[in-house]
């Protein structure tokens, strides 16, 4: 009687089957650039009083 060939098992690599989708190539921007322009990321001072409905006035 023959013997029967067992089923090779398969090693799935997860990262390597996703690398495509997640390193790619980036453009960053310069920060030191916009920085001399006078660019702010976040703009100070942006809410009003009325916007916070739980800020108790007393």
């Amino acid at each position: 009687m023959a013997k029967k060939k067992q089923p090779e098992i398969m090693v799935h690599n997860f990262v390597a089957k996703h690398m495509h989708e997640v390193n790619k190539s980036q453009v960053f921007v310069d920060r030191k650039k916009n920085a001399k322009r006078g660019y702010n990321k976040h703009k100070k001072g942006g809410y009003s009083n009325e916007y916070l409905p739980f800020l108790c006035a007393a």
